[in-house]
């Protein structure tokens, strides 16, 4: 049955990939005029290359303005060693394939680790490098001329020259790379991309490897471009270097951005619509280029986030039953956070400087003070946003100061932030899910029982817009809470809220701390901070000034001058 299942799910996802298959498998028996056929081949290579293009632009927001350099490479690749060599045009595919992704990780490795535009800048000079590189090896390259009488791929002896042929030869290529494609974008690794694109920050602290999934898709995206080099060349026999140059990766950015990026379909559109109206306005020629721009601003103006931006997008992903008994509570008394001598400076501004302290299991540990004291800075130190200047913190036992965000996610560490860094184009429960990426396991079923925990199963499928602040902050909280850490640690989850809110957030809280997780919050609702702490530490120009119960901590003379006010009136 469970199989069953699974097939049925796995063909529900697949649905429109095989819908859109099956059309295109239709079309010869609609015209099998050649020049047609053609027409739609070129179509089907450019949607090739933008199966790759969209995961890293759509999905992972990362610009590449040079995707035409590797279906060049792919392109000389197979015009090389075929009439060069003497390959078979099957053999030069994978090479190809390969050259265009090690040269795709050489720029990403050093560039994708930073933020912003960085990536676009540097493949903007690709096809010029290329186009130079082409024409001084013009020896063996071809230079200006190119490379002509590309041998036809052969199945046996029979070469592949007839359109309808080579129309399904590239299809067949074209379903098994949409296939592969749709159901990695509408599965767990789409709702990592789409986080990347929009928080990285938040991604990290979810357990997601940024850097390694941005280098990971855009080397993919180069091998799809190339394969789709090579069967171009295969079919035309002939490649230059201006094929594919600069205009051409542009013309593959508006294909997408028309149709609707992070939405594969939407790639797909662009292409057919943009791809076909050069031809319906041949007989308008010289009004083409006023007709064609009057469309693109229209599409733009109508629907900003391209066609497919028209329609809501569907969740492949739906809450399961909750698991029934009660979980195991962690071991109660086991330190699970030891931060010893911790200090970060900023310019001349030490925002930390010697803090020490410990959290164990079952315990919360609030930390408050004045604004400006260092708290929100303390938090990204322990969680990895920020370095330490120096300093040790032990997570779970395990030294972690070196390590990276996500690394401590993985490690047991949980958090939300001050303001609510939720994944809009996520569902609920996708932004649940996605906090759950840590674990190799059972992240459905967990994501699942920690949306009953919360509360928020009426509200599953909703994106986080269309939700209250409560229900943001129990989002956040949710995706934090979805791998199981050990350690749970709140930037001021009670800013914004009702007192019948903060007093189910208290409730929340106490029911972790029953669980034996330990928890790190830091509020100004001293009501909420006195209702829930076992111990508060104080902190006031980066240093702590006090640490004890909250009976001791709210008495203290110190702390009333620093914070809380001595004419101020808290029971604790």
């Amino acid at each position: 049955m469970r199989i069953g299942d699974r097939l049925v799910g796995l063909l529900g996802r697949q649905g429109v990939a095989i819908g859109t298959i099956a059309v295109f498998a239709l079309i010869p028996a609609i015209t099998q005029d050649q020049y047609i056929l053609g027409v739609w081949t070129f179509l089907l290579l450019n949607i090739l290359v933008l199966l790759g293009l969209d995961l890293v632009l759509g999905y992972a927001g990362q610009l590449s303005l040079g995707q035409g350099l590797f279906v060049a490479v792919g392109a000389y690749a197979s015009g090389l060693l075929t009439t060069r060599a003497g390959w078979s045009g099957w053999a030069a595919m994978p090479v190809g394939m390969a050259a265009a992704a090690v040269i795709a990780a050489v720029v990403a490795i050093p560039t994708l680790r930073l933020r912003g535009y960085y990536l676009a800048m540097v493949t903007l000079g690709f096809p010029i490098v290329f186009d130079a590189a082409v024409r001084v090896t013009s020896q063996w390259s071809g230079g200006s001329s190119g490379i002509v009488s590309i041998p036809r791929l052969k199945i046996g002896d029979y070469a592949l020259r007839d359109p309808l042929v080579y129309y399904y030869v590239v299809l067949v290529f074209l379903a098994v790379a949409l296939l592969i494609v749709w159901n990695l974008a509408n599965g767990r690794l789409g709702l990592k991309l789409r986080a990347i694109h929009l928080d990285e920050t938040a991604a990290s602290a979810r357990g997601i490897d940024v850097v390694r999934l941005k280098i990971g898709v855009f080397v993919g995206s180069a091998a799809l471009a190339a394969l789709s080099g090579s069967l171009y060349v295969h079919n035309v026999q002939f490649v230059a270097p201006d094929t594919f140059g600069l205009n051409y990766s542009i013309t593959l950015v508006i294909l997408l951005v028309v149709g609707g990026m992070g939405r594969i379909w939407g790639g797909i559109l662009g292409a057919v619509v943009l791809g076909w109206l050069p031809e319906l306005l041949r007989e308008a020629a010289s009004w083409q280029p006023v007709i064609f721009g009057s469309i693109l601003v229209l599409i733009m103006l109508g629907a900003p986030n391209g066609m497919a931006g028209l329609v809501r997008r569907r969740s492949f992903f739906s809450p399961r039953e909750p698991m029934s008994g009660e979980r195991e509570p962690f071991a109660k008394d086991e330190v699970v956070l030891a931060v010893r001598d911790a200090g970060k400076t900023f310019g001349g501004v030490k925002a930390v400087d010697g803090l020490s302290f410990e959290v164990r299991s079952g315990e919360i540990k609030s930390i408050i003070g004045p604004n400006g004291a260092g708290k929100s800075t303390a938090l990204a130190l322990v969680s990895g946003v920020i370095p330490l200047d120096r300093g040790e913190i032990e997570l779970c036992g395990k030294r972690v100061e070196n390590a990276g965000a996500f690394l401590r996610a993985r490690a047991g560490l949980g958090r939300t932030f001050q303001h609510a860094r939720l994944i809009p184009s996520l569902t609920v429960y996708e932004n649940i899910l996605m906090g759950a990426s840590p674990l190799r396991e059972g992240d459905e079923r967990e994501a699942s029982e920690v949306l009953h925990q919360v509360g928020l199963r009426h509200i599953a499928n909703k994106f986080p817009a269309e939700t209250n602040q409560y229900d943001q902050r129990l989002i956040e909280i949710g995706a934090a809470l979805a791998a199981d850490p050990r350690l749970l640690i709140l930037d001021e989850p009670g800013a914004g809220l009702s007192q019948a809110d903060i007093a189910r957030l208290s409730d929340l809280l106490s029911d972790q701390r029953s669980r034996g997780r330990a928890v790190v919050l830091v509020d100004h609702i001293m009501n909420l901070v006195v209702a829930v702490s076992d111990t508060i530490l104080v902190l006031n120009s980066g240093m702590a000034i006090k640490e004890g119960s909250p009976r001791t901590v709210i008495a203290d003379p110190i702390v009333r001058r620093a914070y809380l006010g001595e004419r101020s009136v808290i029971d604790a």
